[in-house]
């Protein structure tokens, strides 16, 4: 009986039911384990949720042929799987995070459960946080290969929509998603953004930029409203990127 009982808990915990689990089965690889950096510090709490996996992706979309790429994907899940909204992708988009496997996506989640404010108890209560190894962003190609991997990833998810956090020069990223996919973005926001990026007039988005590391808590004080609420800062808030028009 006892070992029923813990095969049973164990079986709700992972998938939430053994009947129908949290993600059906995807062309996503999800593995057994994650393997993440050992000296990285991250929360226990978070690491309950973390799923980790690869998808084979096209290695050039518009010529599929040419053969596949695996891609590494972290999926940091819900709290509340049971009431879950929807998916928030996150890049961080600087080189030395790009290359910590996925970490980006657990430490921003155990950030934003740090936050007793409701936005960021609805992210991490009702959201998964998605983080996806990117091609090179450096270059045209790579930044449209890559729209095109996250789109093919949001579509094994199964979420018609997705929220969008990128950071550096991956707001070259989230602005071509949002140019190629504009029916698939909720709302985005673009984070100390590496060049000026036109601003798609059908997705709802918010610039900013952290010149000052003072500006770090101005930057948290509006993404959560921004991302699950469309609460736009006032004009006069100082992290606000204005872009061509300042």
């Amino acid at each position: 009986m006892a070992v029923a009982k813990y095969l049973t808990y164990a079986c709700l915990w992972v998938t939430s039911s053994c009947a129908q689990p949290l993600i059906p089965p995807t062309a996503i690889d999800w593995l057994l384990d994650c393997p993440l950096p050992a000296a990285e510090r991250l929360d226990p709490e978070v690491l309950q949720r973390t799923q980790c996996g690869t998808v084979s992706v096209p290695r050039n979309h518009a010529a599929p042929r040419q053969g596949n790429l695996r891609l590494y994907v972290t999926r940091v899940g819900a709290r509340d799987p049971l009431n879950r909204e929807g998916v928030v992708f996150a890049q961080a988009g600087d080189a030395p995070k790009r290359n910590q496997g996925g970490t980006f996506a657990i430490h921003l989640t155990s950030l934003w459960g740090a936050y007793s404010n409701p936005a960021y108890r609805t992210l991490v209560n009702r959201y998964d946080v998605i983080e996806l190894t990117p091609r090179d962003l450096g270059n045209e190609n790579g930044v449209e290969q890559a729209a095109q991997d996250m789109e093919f990833v949001r579509t094994q998810l199964g979420d018609a929509q997705l929220l969008y956090l990128g950071n550096a020069d991956a707001t070259r990223l989230g602005s071509r998603y949002a140019t190629l996919f504009p029916e698939r973005v909720m709302r985005m926001v673009l984070v100390n953004a590496q060049q000026a990026e036109a601003d798609n007039p059908f997705v709802e988005h918010l610039r900013l930029k952290e010149p000052t590391q003072q500006d770090s808590a101005c930057i948290n004080r509006w993404v959560g409203d921004f991302l699950v609420y469309g609460k736009q800062p006032p004009p006069s808030t100082r992290c606000l990127d204005r872009g061509t028009d300042e």
